[in-house]
Protein backbone atom coordinates (compact mmCIF):
# COMPACT_ATOMS: atom_id res chain seq x y z
CA UNK A 1 0.00 0.00 0.00
CA UNK A 2 2.91 2.45 1.06
CA UNK A 3 4.25 2.56 -2.96
CA UNK A 4 0.95 3.22 -4.34
CA UNK A 5 0.17 5.82 -1.61
CA UNK A 6 3.82 7.53 -2.60
CA UNK A 7 3.44 7.14 -6.05
CA UNK A 8 -0.61 8.76 -6.10
CA UNK A 9 1.36 11.95 -3.81
CA UNK A 10 3.88 12.21 -6.69
CA UNK A 11 1.21 12.24 -9.22
CA UNK A 12 -0.85 15.05 -7.23
CA UNK A 13 2.20 16.88 -6.80
CA UNK A 14 3.35 17.07 -9.92
CA UNK A 15 -0.66 18.55 -11.34
CA UNK A 16 -0.09 20.99 -8.74
CA UNK A 17 3.13 22.05 -10.18
CA UNK A 18 1.17 22.23 -13.48
CA UNK A 19 -1.64 23.80 -12.02
CA UNK A 20 0.62 26.58 -10.64
CA UNK A 21 2.42 27.65 -14.07
CA UNK A 22 -0.96 27.66 -15.88
CA UNK A 23 -2.80 29.98 -13.50
CA UNK A 24 0.31 32.31 -13.11
CA UNK A 25 -1.01 33.65 -16.44
CA UNK A 26 -3.97 32.24 -17.12
CA UNK A 27 -4.65 34.27 -20.86
CA UNK A 28 -1.03 33.33 -21.63
CA UNK A 29 -1.98 29.50 -21.49
CA UNK A 30 -4.99 29.65 -23.21
CA UNK A 31 -3.76 31.47 -26.10
CA UNK A 32 -0.91 29.07 -26.31
CA UNK A 33 -3.30 25.93 -26.02
CA UNK A 34 -5.27 27.42 -28.62
CA UNK A 35 -2.34 28.18 -30.58
CA UNK A 36 -1.36 24.57 -31.03
CA UNK A 37 -5.06 23.20 -31.45
CA UNK A 38 -4.56 25.46 -34.12
CA UNK A 39 -1.40 24.46 -35.78
CA UNK A 40 -2.26 20.81 -35.16
CA UNK A 41 -4.99 21.16 -37.34
CA UNK A 42 -3.38 23.02 -40.02
CA UNK A 43 -3.42 20.18 -42.46
CA UNK A 44 -7.13 19.32 -41.95
CA UNK A 45 -10.45 19.79 -43.64
CA UNK A 46 -11.53 22.34 -41.75
CA UNK A 47 -7.86 24.00 -41.15
CA UNK A 48 -7.31 24.72 -44.58
CA UNK A 49 -11.10 25.87 -45.58
CA UNK A 50 -10.56 28.42 -42.37
CA UNK A 51 -6.62 28.94 -43.47
CA UNK A 52 -5.33 28.35 -40.26
CA UNK A 53 -1.76 28.09 -41.44
CA UNK A 54 -2.09 31.98 -41.57
CA UNK A 55 -3.42 32.26 -38.00
CA UNK A 56 -0.74 33.50 -35.30
CA UNK A 57 -2.95 35.11 -32.43
CA UNK A 58 -5.88 34.79 -30.69
CA UNK A 59 -7.56 37.65 -32.43
CA UNK A 60 -6.13 35.97 -35.93
CA UNK A 61 -8.31 32.87 -34.92
CA UNK A 62 -11.36 35.00 -34.35
CA UNK A 63 -11.55 36.78 -37.68
CA UNK A 64 -11.09 33.43 -39.28
CA UNK A 65 -13.20 30.96 -37.82
CA UNK A 66 -16.88 32.54 -36.84
CA UNK A 67 -19.11 31.58 -33.51
CA UNK A 68 -20.61 28.41 -35.07
CA UNK A 69 -23.51 26.40 -33.18
CA UNK A 70 -24.45 22.35 -34.06
CA UNK A 71 -26.33 22.47 -36.99
CA UNK A 72 -23.34 24.25 -38.55
CA UNK A 73 -20.56 22.57 -37.23
CA UNK A 74 -22.53 18.90 -37.79
CA UNK A 75 -21.83 18.43 -41.11
CA UNK A 76 -18.04 18.09 -40.74
CA UNK A 77 -18.40 16.12 -37.72
CA UNK A 78 -21.10 13.29 -39.34
CA UNK A 79 -18.07 13.25 -42.20
CA UNK A 80 -15.52 11.98 -39.34
CA UNK A 81 -18.36 10.08 -37.51
CA UNK A 82 -18.83 7.91 -41.09
CA UNK A 83 -15.09 7.50 -41.61
CA UNK A 84 -13.44 9.93 -42.79
CA UNK A 85 -10.35 10.97 -41.38
CA UNK A 86 -8.78 14.39 -40.94
CA UNK A 87 -12.31 16.38 -40.90
CA UNK A 88 -11.78 18.89 -38.18
CA UNK A 89 -9.33 17.57 -36.19
CA UNK A 90 -5.99 15.20 -37.83
CA UNK A 91 -6.99 11.32 -37.82
CA UNK A 92 -9.24 9.01 -37.11
CA UNK A 93 -12.13 10.44 -34.57
CA UNK A 94 -12.95 7.37 -32.83
CA UNK A 95 -15.75 7.81 -30.49
CA UNK A 96 -18.71 10.38 -30.60
CA UNK A 97 -20.37 11.60 -27.36
CA UNK A 98 -24.01 11.53 -27.57
CA UNK A 99 -25.48 14.26 -25.44
CA UNK A 100 -29.28 14.18 -23.84
CA UNK A 101 -30.50 17.57 -26.21
CA UNK A 102 -32.28 18.73 -22.72
CA UNK A 103 -32.33 22.13 -24.54
CA UNK A 104 -32.52 21.31 -28.19
CA UNK A 105 -35.09 18.18 -27.90
CA UNK A 106 -32.95 15.94 -29.47
CA UNK A 107 -29.42 13.77 -29.17
CA UNK A 108 -26.57 15.58 -30.62
CA UNK A 109 -23.33 13.26 -31.85
CA UNK A 110 -20.04 15.33 -30.59
CA UNK A 111 -16.71 14.11 -31.34
CA UNK A 112 -14.38 13.28 -28.78
CA UNK A 113 -10.11 12.45 -29.37
CA UNK A 114 -7.32 10.52 -27.86
CA UNK A 115 -6.25 14.09 -27.08
CA UNK A 116 -9.80 14.97 -25.71
CA UNK A 117 -9.84 11.68 -23.24
CA UNK A 118 -6.02 12.28 -22.18
CA UNK A 119 -7.29 15.90 -20.93
CA UNK A 120 -9.71 14.59 -19.16
CA UNK A 121 -7.87 12.12 -17.44
CA UNK A 122 -5.65 15.14 -16.53
CA UNK A 123 -8.46 16.84 -15.35
CA UNK A 124 -9.92 13.69 -13.39
CA UNK A 125 -6.32 13.77 -11.61
CA UNK A 126 -7.21 17.65 -10.91
CA UNK A 127 -10.26 16.61 -9.36
CA UNK A 128 -8.32 14.16 -7.06
CA UNK A 129 -6.03 16.88 -5.89
CA UNK A 130 -8.81 18.98 -4.71
CA UNK A 131 -9.95 16.38 -2.65
CA UNK A 132 -6.60 15.12 -1.51
CA UNK A 133 -5.65 18.84 -0.46
CA UNK A 134 -9.45 19.85 1.28
CA UNK A 135 -10.44 16.98 2.23
CA UNK A 136 -6.84 15.29 3.71
CA UNK A 137 -8.92 12.82 5.51
CA UNK A 138 -10.09 10.62 2.60
CA UNK A 139 -7.26 8.72 1.85
CA UNK A 140 -7.86 8.37 -1.70
CA UNK A 141 -5.52 4.89 -1.25
CA UNK A 142 -7.59 3.42 1.15
CA UNK A 143 -10.78 3.30 -0.37
CA UNK A 144 -12.78 3.77 -3.46
CA UNK A 145 -14.38 6.51 -5.83
CA UNK A 146 -18.10 5.63 -6.66
CA UNK A 147 -18.67 7.15 -10.13
CA UNK A 148 -22.26 7.05 -10.46
CA UNK A 149 -22.65 8.03 -14.58
CA UNK A 150 -23.42 6.57 -18.12
CA UNK A 151 -23.00 3.27 -19.14
CA UNK A 152 -19.95 2.50 -20.45
CA UNK A 153 -21.32 -0.33 -23.23
CA UNK A 154 -20.91 1.80 -26.47
CA UNK A 155 -22.42 1.24 -29.75
CA UNK A 156 -20.69 0.27 -32.83
CA UNK A 157 -20.91 2.72 -36.04
CA UNK A 158 -18.75 1.47 -38.53
CA UNK A 159 -15.01 2.32 -37.40
CA UNK A 160 -16.73 4.32 -34.89
CA UNK A 161 -18.40 4.16 -31.36
CA UNK A 162 -20.97 6.32 -29.37
CA UNK A 163 -22.81 6.76 -25.77
CA UNK A 164 -22.60 8.27 -22.88
CA UNK A 165 -19.53 11.35 -22.43
CA UNK A 166 -18.88 9.67 -18.83
CA UNK A 167 -18.82 5.85 -20.07
CA UNK A 168 -16.37 6.89 -22.88
CA UNK A 169 -14.36 8.66 -20.73
CA UNK A 170 -14.57 6.19 -17.89
CA UNK A 171 -13.25 3.24 -19.99
CA UNK A 172 -9.88 5.06 -20.38
CA UNK A 173 -9.41 5.75 -16.95
CA UNK A 174 -5.69 4.81 -15.95
CA UNK A 175 -4.99 0.94 -14.64
CA UNK A 176 -4.13 2.05 -11.09
CA UNK A 177 -7.38 4.13 -11.11
CA UNK A 178 -9.22 1.70 -12.70
CA UNK A 179 -8.07 -0.18 -9.53
CA UNK A 180 -9.94 2.35 -7.17
CA UNK A 181 -13.21 2.18 -9.30
CA UNK A 182 -16.42 1.10 -8.45
CA UNK A 183 -18.76 -0.28 -9.81
CA UNK A 184 -17.81 -2.92 -11.39
CA UNK A 185 -16.93 -3.14 -15.24
CA UNK A 186 -19.80 -5.02 -15.51
CA UNK A 187 -22.66 -2.95 -13.82
CA UNK A 188 -20.77 -0.05 -15.31
CA UNK A 189 -21.87 -1.34 -18.89
CA UNK A 190 -25.56 -1.39 -17.40
CA UNK A 191 -27.80 0.54 -20.20
CA UNK A 192 -31.12 0.24 -17.33
CA UNK A 193 -31.12 3.13 -14.82
CA UNK A 194 -32.79 1.13 -12.51
CA UNK A 195 -31.13 -2.30 -12.72
CA UNK A 196 -27.44 -0.57 -11.89
CA UNK A 197 -28.84 0.95 -8.93
CA UNK A 198 -29.86 -2.21 -7.76
CA UNK A 199 -26.48 -4.03 -8.94
CA UNK A 200 -24.40 -1.33 -7.18
CA UNK A 201 -26.51 -1.94 -4.16
CA UNK A 202 -26.47 -5.28 -3.81
CA UNK A 203 -22.37 -5.67 -4.68
CA UNK A 204 -21.05 -2.81 -2.91
CA UNK A 205 -22.95 -2.50 -0.06
CA UNK A 206 -20.00 -3.19 2.18
CA UNK A 207 -17.10 -1.51 -0.06
CA UNK A 208 -14.95 1.13 1.45
CA UNK A 209 -15.95 3.78 -0.09
CA UNK A 210 -14.93 6.82 0.39
CA UNK A 211 -16.13 9.31 -2.48
CA UNK A 212 -19.30 9.78 -4.53
CA UNK A 213 -19.34 11.09 -8.03
CA UNK A 214 -22.86 11.55 -9.09
CA UNK A 215 -25.72 13.83 -10.34
CA UNK A 216 -27.55 15.43 -7.16
CA UNK A 217 -30.92 14.24 -8.18
CA UNK A 218 -29.86 10.36 -9.31
CA UNK A 219 -27.53 10.07 -6.60
CA UNK A 220 -30.45 10.72 -3.96
CA UNK A 221 -32.29 7.55 -5.29
CA UNK A 222 -29.05 5.56 -4.75
CA UNK A 223 -28.68 6.73 -1.50
CA UNK A 224 -31.70 6.07 -0.63
CA UNK A 225 -32.11 2.37 -2.18
CA UNK A 226 -28.69 1.93 -0.56
CA UNK A 227 -30.30 2.30 2.97
CA UNK A 228 -33.06 0.23 1.96
CA UNK A 229 -31.28 -2.88 1.09
CA UNK A 230 -28.66 -2.06 4.09
CA UNK A 231 -32.10 -2.06 6.66
CA UNK A 232 -33.05 -5.44 5.00
CA UNK A 233 -30.02 -6.98 5.05
CA UNK A 234 -28.05 -5.72 8.88
CA UNK A 235 -31.28 -4.35 10.23
CA UNK A 236 -33.41 -1.64 11.33
CA UNK A 237 -30.47 0.57 12.87
CA UNK A 238 -29.72 1.47 9.49
CA UNK A 239 -30.62 4.78 9.05
CA UNK A 240 -27.99 6.59 6.80
CA UNK A 241 -25.28 6.33 4.35
CA UNK A 242 -23.41 6.96 6.93
CA UNK A 243 -24.32 3.40 8.67
CA UNK A 244 -23.59 1.84 5.58
CA UNK A 245 -20.34 3.73 4.25
CA UNK A 246 -18.85 5.04 7.00
CA UNK A 247 -15.45 6.09 5.79
CA UNK A 248 -17.14 7.96 2.95
CA UNK A 249 -15.71 11.98 2.98
CA UNK A 250 -16.99 13.48 -0.47
CA UNK A 251 -19.55 13.94 -2.65
CA UNK A 252 -18.70 15.64 -5.99
CA UNK A 253 -21.25 16.41 -8.13
CA UNK A 254 -22.66 18.07 -11.36
CA UNK A 255 -24.90 18.75 -14.13
CA UNK A 256 -27.78 21.26 -11.47
CA UNK A 257 -27.64 23.41 -8.94
CA UNK A 258 -26.82 21.37 -5.50
CA UNK A 259 -28.77 24.27 -3.02
CA UNK A 260 -32.40 22.92 -3.77
CA UNK A 261 -31.03 19.33 -2.66
CA UNK A 262 -28.41 20.22 0.45
CA UNK A 263 -30.46 19.49 3.27
CA UNK A 264 -32.00 16.11 1.79
CA UNK A 265 -28.08 14.99 1.25
CA UNK A 266 -27.36 15.86 4.59
CA UNK A 267 -30.24 13.98 6.42
CA UNK A 268 -29.43 10.97 3.75
CA UNK A 269 -25.86 11.06 4.60
CA UNK A 270 -25.55 11.52 8.51
CA UNK A 271 -22.58 12.92 8.86
CA UNK A 272 -20.84 15.61 7.90
CA UNK A 273 -18.73 15.07 4.31
CA UNK A 274 -17.30 17.28 1.90
CA UNK A 275 -19.45 18.26 -1.19
CA UNK A 276 -17.45 19.53 -3.83
CA UNK A 277 -18.62 20.97 -7.24
CA UNK A 278 -18.14 20.43 -10.53
CA UNK A 279 -18.76 22.15 -14.13
CA UNK A 280 -18.55 19.87 -17.36
CA UNK A 281 -20.04 19.18 -20.89
CA UNK A 282 -19.94 16.45 -23.22
CA UNK A 283 -18.26 18.47 -25.80
CA UNK A 284 -15.45 20.16 -23.50
CA UNK A 285 -15.16 17.63 -20.66
CA UNK A 286 -14.61 19.20 -17.34
CA UNK A 287 -13.79 22.54 -17.30
CA UNK A 288 -13.70 24.07 -13.59
CA UNK A 289 -13.52 22.45 -10.30
CA UNK A 290 -14.41 23.87 -7.09
CA UNK A 291 -10.82 24.18 -5.50
CA UNK A 292 -11.73 25.67 -1.78
CA UNK A 293 -15.06 24.01 0.02
CA UNK A 294 -15.42 27.78 1.38
CA UNK A 295 -16.04 29.51 -1.68
CA UNK A 296 -19.12 27.79 -4.46
CA UNK A 297 -16.70 28.93 -7.38
CA UNK A 298 -15.08 26.56 -9.48
CA UNK A 299 -11.33 27.23 -10.57
CA UNK A 300 -11.21 27.12 -14.37
CA UNK A 301 -9.07 24.16 -16.10
CA UNK A 302 -7.45 26.34 -18.39
CA UNK A 303 -4.27 24.20 -19.44
CA UNK A 304 -6.62 20.86 -20.64
CA UNK A 305 -8.10 20.41 -23.70
CA UNK A 306 -10.52 23.71 -23.96
CA UNK A 307 -9.79 27.30 -24.85
CA UNK A 308 -12.76 29.24 -23.67
CA UNK A 309 -14.17 32.33 -25.37
CA UNK A 310 -16.67 34.87 -23.69
CA UNK A 311 -19.70 36.62 -24.37
CA UNK A 312 -21.31 39.45 -22.60
CA UNK A 313 -24.76 38.24 -21.73
CA UNK A 314 -26.31 41.33 -23.09
CA UNK A 315 -24.83 41.12 -26.39
CA UNK A 316 -25.16 37.53 -27.06
CA UNK A 317 -26.64 36.85 -30.49
CA UNK A 318 -25.55 40.29 -31.97
CA UNK A 319 -23.94 39.50 -35.06
CA UNK A 320 -20.94 41.78 -33.65
CA UNK A 321 -21.09 40.49 -30.49
CA UNK A 322 -17.25 40.83 -28.91
CA UNK A 323 -15.33 37.33 -28.09
CA UNK A 324 -13.52 37.87 -24.74
CA UNK A 325 -10.87 36.04 -23.37
CA UNK A 326 -9.52 35.74 -19.65
CA UNK A 327 -8.21 39.01 -19.63
CA UNK A 328 -10.74 40.96 -20.64
CA UNK A 329 -13.74 39.01 -18.81
CA UNK A 330 -14.73 41.27 -15.26
CA UNK A 331 -15.99 39.72 -12.00
CA UNK A 332 -19.89 39.46 -11.63
CA UNK A 333 -20.40 39.57 -15.08
CA UNK A 334 -22.63 36.94 -16.69
CA UNK A 335 -20.76 35.48 -20.11
CA UNK A 336 -21.98 32.58 -22.65
CA UNK A 337 -19.24 30.47 -23.17
CA UNK A 338 -17.83 29.32 -26.59
CA UNK A 339 -15.43 26.67 -26.88
CA UNK A 340 -12.43 25.47 -28.84
CA UNK A 341 -11.40 21.81 -28.53
CA UNK A 342 -8.58 18.95 -29.10
CA UNK A 343 -11.83 16.91 -30.41
CA UNK A 344 -12.34 19.71 -33.31
CA UNK A 345 -15.18 21.40 -32.42
CA UNK A 346 -14.04 25.56 -32.92
CA UNK A 347 -15.86 28.63 -31.82
CA UNK A 348 -18.65 26.49 -30.42
CA UNK A 349 -21.91 28.20 -28.52
CA UNK A 350 -22.08 26.10 -25.75
CA UNK A 351 -25.59 27.49 -24.27
CA UNK A 352 -24.03 27.84 -21.24
CA UNK A 353 -23.88 31.28 -18.72
CA UNK A 354 -21.49 31.64 -16.10
CA UNK A 355 -20.72 34.41 -14.18
CA UNK A 356 -16.94 34.90 -13.18
CA UNK A 357 -16.47 35.13 -9.27
CA UNK A 358 -13.15 36.03 -9.48
CA UNK A 359 -10.02 36.32 -12.73
CA UNK A 360 -7.31 35.81 -10.65
CA UNK A 361 -7.68 32.99 -10.55
CA UNK A 362 -10.37 32.32 -12.93
CA UNK A 363 -13.48 31.17 -11.15
CA UNK A 364 -16.89 30.23 -12.34
CA UNK A 365 -20.42 30.05 -11.29
CA UNK A 366 -22.86 28.06 -13.76
CA UNK A 367 -25.68 30.33 -14.13
CA UNK A 368 -27.77 28.68 -16.65
CA UNK A 369 -28.11 27.76 -20.51
CA UNK A 370 -29.20 30.24 -22.93
CA UNK A 371 -31.98 28.96 -24.41
CA UNK A 372 -33.47 28.28 -20.59
CA UNK A 373 -35.27 31.29 -19.48
CA UNK A 374 -38.41 32.33 -18.47
CA UNK A 375 -39.27 35.93 -20.30
CA UNK A 376 -42.65 35.17 -22.00
CA UNK A 377 -43.87 38.59 -20.07
CA UNK A 378 -40.35 40.41 -19.90
CA UNK A 379 -39.85 39.21 -16.56
CA UNK A 380 -36.47 37.53 -17.49
CA UNK A 381 -35.80 34.69 -15.19
CA UNK A 382 -33.20 32.80 -15.79
CA UNK A 383 -32.28 29.12 -14.35
CA UNK A 384 -30.16 30.39 -11.45
CA UNK A 385 -33.11 32.84 -10.13
CA UNK A 386 -35.29 29.87 -10.23
CA UNK A 387 -32.76 27.51 -8.15
CA UNK A 388 -32.07 30.80 -5.81
CA UNK A 389 -35.64 30.75 -4.93
CA UNK A 390 -36.58 27.44 -4.21
CA UNK A 391 -33.51 26.93 -2.19
CA UNK A 392 -35.11 30.18 0.00
CA UNK A 393 -38.13 28.94 0.04
CA UNK A 394 -37.42 25.47 1.25
CA UNK A 395 -34.91 26.70 3.80
CA UNK A 396 -37.33 28.92 5.48
CA UNK A 397 -40.49 26.19 5.09
CA UNK A 398 -38.29 23.97 6.09
CA UNK A 399 -39.01 20.81 3.87
CA UNK A 400 -37.16 19.63 0.56
CA UNK A 401 -37.61 18.96 -2.44
CA UNK A 402 -37.62 15.80 -4.86
CA UNK A 403 -37.23 17.93 -8.04
CA UNK A 404 -39.91 20.80 -10.26
CA UNK A 405 -40.13 22.55 -13.14
CA UNK A 406 -41.88 26.62 -13.96
CA UNK A 407 -44.36 26.91 -16.55
CA UNK A 408 -45.92 30.56 -17.80
CA UNK A 409 -49.36 31.04 -17.12
CA UNK A 410 -51.08 32.73 -20.15
CA UNK A 411 -53.16 35.60 -19.98
CA UNK A 412 -57.18 35.80 -19.89
CA UNK A 413 -59.58 37.78 -21.72
CA UNK A 414 -60.58 37.81 -17.54
CA UNK A 415 -56.71 38.74 -16.24
CA UNK A 416 -54.79 40.02 -18.68
CA UNK A 417 -51.71 39.87 -16.34
CA UNK A 418 -49.44 36.25 -17.03
CA UNK A 419 -47.89 34.42 -14.26
CA UNK A 420 -45.82 31.59 -13.63
CA UNK A 421 -47.34 27.79 -12.29
CA UNK A 422 -44.90 25.85 -9.99
CA UNK A 423 -44.64 22.40 -10.69
CA UNK A 424 -43.24 20.73 -7.31
CA UNK A 425 -42.99 17.41 -5.55
CA UNK A 426 -41.82 17.75 -2.08
CA UNK A 427 -39.69 15.48 -0.82
CA UNK A 428 -41.60 14.55 2.23
CA UNK A 429 -44.69 16.70 3.90
CA UNK A 430 -46.74 19.49 1.70
CA UNK A 431 -45.72 22.78 3.67
CA UNK A 432 -48.37 25.48 3.25
CA UNK A 433 -48.24 26.53 -0.34
CA UNK A 434 -49.62 30.60 -0.13
CA UNK A 435 -46.34 30.99 2.36
CA UNK A 436 -43.84 28.98 0.23
CA UNK A 437 -45.32 30.99 -2.96
CA UNK A 438 -44.60 33.95 -1.17
CA UNK A 439 -40.95 32.82 0.13
CA UNK A 440 -39.73 32.03 -4.37
CA UNK A 441 -41.70 35.53 -5.03
CA UNK A 442 -39.77 37.65 -2.43
CA UNK A 443 -36.31 35.99 -3.47
CA UNK A 444 -37.32 36.12 -7.28
CA UNK A 445 -38.08 39.65 -6.84
CA UNK A 446 -34.91 40.11 -5.06
CA UNK A 447 -32.77 38.06 -7.88
CA UNK A 448 -34.46 39.63 -11.18
CA UNK A 449 -35.27 43.66 -11.20
CA UNK A 450 -37.78 42.98 -14.20
CA UNK A 451 -39.50 40.03 -12.38
CA UNK A 452 -39.98 42.74 -9.15
CA UNK A 453 -41.05 45.42 -11.62
CA UNK A 454 -43.64 43.15 -13.26
CA UNK A 455 -44.86 41.68 -9.53
CA UNK A 456 -45.01 44.84 -8.65
CA UNK A 457 -48.60 45.50 -6.90
CA UNK A 458 -49.34 42.54 -8.26
CA UNK A 459 -50.35 44.90 -11.43
CA UNK A 460 -47.98 43.03 -14.41
CA UNK A 461 -47.94 39.80 -13.02
CA UNK A 462 -50.11 37.29 -10.52
CA UNK A 463 -48.07 35.98 -7.65
CA UNK A 464 -46.44 32.54 -8.50
CA UNK A 465 -49.43 29.48 -8.54
CA UNK A 466 -48.07 26.35 -6.76
CA UNK A 467 -49.08 22.82 -7.98
CA UNK A 468 -48.15 19.92 -5.94
CA UNK A 469 -47.24 16.79 -7.70
CA UNK A 470 -47.59 13.72 -5.86
CA UNK A 471 -44.11 11.32 -5.37
CA UNK A 472 -42.54 9.80 -7.86
CA UNK A 473 -44.04 11.69 -10.79
CA UNK A 474 -40.92 13.34 -12.10
CA UNK A 475 -39.15 9.89 -11.78
CA UNK A 476 -42.04 8.49 -14.21
CA UNK A 477 -41.84 10.79 -16.26
CA UNK A 478 -37.82 10.22 -16.61
CA UNK A 479 -38.92 6.83 -17.27
CA UNK A 480 -41.76 7.00 -19.57
CA UNK A 481 -39.62 10.01 -21.69
CA UNK A 482 -36.41 7.97 -21.91
CA UNK A 483 -34.55 9.61 -19.68
CA UNK A 484 -33.29 7.69 -16.42
CA UNK A 485 -30.04 8.56 -15.46
CA UNK A 486 -27.04 9.22 -17.02
CA UNK A 487 -26.36 13.16 -17.35
CA UNK A 488 -30.68 13.31 -17.99
CA UNK A 489 -32.03 16.02 -15.71
CA UNK A 490 -35.56 17.43 -15.22
CA UNK A 491 -35.67 20.63 -17.30
CA UNK A 492 -36.36 24.12 -15.12
CA UNK A 493 -38.83 25.74 -17.57
CA UNK A 494 -41.54 23.69 -18.86
CA UNK A 495 -42.56 24.94 -22.37
CA UNK A 496 -44.33 21.89 -23.60
CA UNK A 497 -47.57 20.85 -23.80
CA UNK A 498 -46.44 17.21 -24.10
CA UNK A 499 -44.76 17.93 -20.71
CA UNK A 500 -47.85 18.87 -18.63
CA UNK A 501 -50.25 16.95 -20.26
CA UNK A 502 -47.62 14.09 -18.87
CA UNK A 503 -47.20 15.20 -15.38
CA UNK A 504 -50.57 15.52 -15.46
CA UNK A 505 -51.80 12.24 -16.15
CA UNK A 506 -49.07 11.26 -13.68
CA UNK A 507 -50.02 12.83 -11.16
CA UNK A 508 -53.75 13.07 -11.37
CA UNK A 509 -53.86 16.77 -11.48
CA UNK A 510 -54.97 19.57 -13.36
CA UNK A 511 -52.14 21.92 -14.21
CA UNK A 512 -53.02 25.02 -15.37
CA UNK A 513 -52.06 27.00 -18.95
CA UNK A 514 -53.97 30.49 -18.10
CA UNK A 515 -53.74 32.73 -14.75
CA UNK A 516 -57.24 31.60 -13.18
Amino acid sequence: MFPIRWFLQAVLARRRRQLRRALADPAATQARLLLAMVRRSAATQWGRAHHYKAIGTVADFQKAVPITDYAQQAPWWHRAYHGERDVTWPGHIRYFALTSGTTLGRNKAMPVSRQAIRANVRSGISLLEVIHRQVPDADLSAGKILYFGGSTNLRTNGRCMEGDASGINARHVPWLGQRYRLPDFDIAAMTDWEQKVAAICQRHLQAPVRVVVGMPSWTLILFRHLIDIGRQRFGSHIQTVADIWPDMKAFVHFGMAFGPYRKQFQTLLGRSVACIDTYSSSEGGMNAIQDDLACPAMRMELDGGAFFEFVPLEEYGKPDAPRLTLERVEPGRAYAVILSTVSGIWAYDLGDVVRFESTSPPKILFAHRTALQLNVFGEHVIQEHLDRAMDHACEVADVNVADYTVAPLMPTADDPRGGHAWLIEFAGPTPPLEPFAASLDHRLCECSEDYATHRSGDFGMAPPRIIALEGGTFYEWMRNTGRLGGQNKVPRICRSPEMRQQLESLSNCRIPTTVE
